[in-house]
């Protein structure tokens, strides 16, 4: 799919400005690809995106409408319905687009890494051998996740459980994913689950090795999606689902490989993610475009119905979240169906011309959610 460029017109109607939240991950890229290919402008809105270093600021600014909409963690939009701001339901969240599948890892701090006697760099050797480490030595093993309510900390639970460590040895520690880097080379945290290129970054600096990608763990894991705010998707349906498919553009056009480059001089930019594009393109080309995971999947944007908002995905959310004890499901004050908005998503694929599917068949299989081994202990 080949760019284009459209004449970007000065807009002087409000109904036509949006202004778009985003944490600084190689996942925003649908949102910075948008607006410097000119899918946005192309479908007549004007955009505003604006960087935010954590997931509890862009939650509050999506709440209380200073954020149209913003990428958001897939988990956020249950979590939404918890304490709305002052119990406005109208200030809680929803979505109608997915934004991809898969794009975690996870990574092990190098002073762990090279204590292991690890055979080969398989996922089964390596959570053999730190199970093995674990039972040596004293102490918990500090892990970061980005959000409490996150694929990243449910995907550390998958891991926790394959490896058969007992919770009661872990310690889990909100961190923002810009500063990950750092607390692991500070020692804050012995292993994280963050998005790229917050991996790659730690390989480079030899503060951690990459142990698992997040896809080894869940072949389709929904990752983020673009949350709106409710009052804005009911009073601005028509701005909302065009600012859908300028981003359903986008991903189609990360697809391609011949597009990295591109994708990561932009993504570089000082106003965006603000790191070297080598990083970047180095993140890009080990997360999207490699075989390490023989057929296990990557980072996908588009292809497998990556856009769809699966019900089925929201679900086992939920039940996560439950499992957890994150959510109490006599809060919810909206359906499952109304917060996953298939509707929408659809009516958009049609503007778009593109395939429909049947909200069923989601590809792959959802993995069994990795109950805790200490019985209340909350993630």
């Amino acid at each position: 799919m080949e760019i284009t460029h459209p004449m970007l017109t000065p807009f002087t109607a409000k109904q036509n400005s949006v202004q778009i939240g985003y944490v600084p991950l190689l996942d925003c890229a649908p949102l910075i690809v948008a607006q410097e290919a000119g899918f946005f402008a192309a479908q007549g809105i004007q955009v505003r995106l604006q960087r935010e270093s954590n997931w509890a600021s862009i939650r509050d600014k999506l709440s209380l409408g200073i954020l149209d909409g913003a990428h958001i963690l897939a988990p956020m939009v249950l979590a939404s319905q918890l304490a709305p701001a002052n119990n406005d339901r109208a200030k809680t969240f929803k979505t109608a687009l997915a934004m991809g599948y898969n794009g975690n890892a996870i990574t092990l701090s190098s002073q762990i890494y090279n204590q292991l006697a690890v055979p080969d760099n398989s996922l089964p050797a390596i959570v053999t051998a730190l199970k093995t480490h674990l039972s040596v030595t004293t102490g918990p093993l500090t892990v970061g996740t980005v959000h409490p309510h996150s694929m990243h900390t449910y995907l550390l639970h998958l891991f926790l459980n394959r490896a058969g460590i007992d919770m009661a040895r872990v310690a889990i520690k909100v961190i923002p994913p810009v500063n990950m880097v750092e607390a692991m080379q500070q020692g804050e945290v012995d292993l994280y689950c963050v998005g790229e290129p917050w991996n790659t970054a730690a390989q480079i600096a030899q503060a951690g090795r990459i142990i698992c990608y997040g896809s080894e763990l869940w072949a389709h894991a929904p990752e983020k999606v673009l949350g709106v705010n409710q009052g804005f998707a009911q009073t601005r349906p028509e701005v909302h689902e065009k600012m859908l498919a300028a981003i359903v553009r986008a991903c189609q056009w990360l697809e391609c490989a011949d597009h990295i480059a591109q994708s990561a001089l932009w993504l570089a930019k000082p106003e965006y993610l603000d790191c070297s594009s080598d990083l970047l393109i180095q993140a890009m080309l080990g997360q999207w475009h490699t075989a390490r995971c023989g057929s296990h999947q990557r980072k996908v944007f588009f292809s497998q119905q990556a856009n769809a908002p699966w019900p089925a995905h929201a679900q086992w959310i939920l039940q996560a979240m439950q499992a957890y004890n994150q959510i109490d499901t006599r809060k919810l004050s909206a359906s499952l169906d109304a917060l996953y908005d298939w509707e929408t998503y659809q009516r958009v694929m049609t503007r778009l011309d593109l395939p429909l599917v049947e909200r069923e068949r989601f590809p792959g299989l959802l993995p069994a959610i990795a109950l805790p081994a200490s019985p209340g202990r909350r993630p």
